[in-house]
């Protein structure tokens, strides 16, 4: 005759039946509590509203690498902060679009809108299509 040493215990599962119980009451609870009747609005202003007029654009053009650049068929070189202020003291308001052609490294072009910041442009932006 076997005798077993350790009598076989049968596991009960956990029942889920309170558990979905007690997420229905609450979300009763909270569906009732709630308020839905309070909507609040936020007043927007049209764009017609505005009475500002457009900022021009000022396209300057990074010709080579070395920092050349040109506005309006005048040349500017890229350590010339005094003749890049000039510029900028024409129209400080205006936003300056950079253009740079194919062949220019990105180190020149951040440094071209560095000087442009020196300068005292506030508005510096780049332009143009990537290769």
């Amino acid at each position: 005759m076997q005798l077993e040493a350790f009598p076989g215990k049968k596991r009960r599962g956990i029942s889920l039946t309170p558990l979905i119980d007690v997420v229905f009451i609450l979300l009763l609870f909270f569906m009732l509590s709630s308020d839905f009747m309070h909507w609040r609005q936020i007043s927007l202003s049209s764009a017609n509203e505005t009475e500002s007029k457009p900022d021009s654009v000022m396209l300057i053009r990074i010709e080579s690498d070395t920092g050349e650049l040109s506005h309006d068929g005048k040349r500017y070189a890229l350590q010339d902060l005094s003749a890049l202020t000039a510029l900028v003291a024409e129209d400080p308001d205006a936003v300056y679009a950079v253009e740079a052609v194919a062949g220019v490294r990105t180190q020149t072009l951040v440094s071209v809108l560095d000087q442009l910041h020196k300068a005292g442009a506030d508005k510096v932006s780049m332009t143009g299509v990537l290769p």
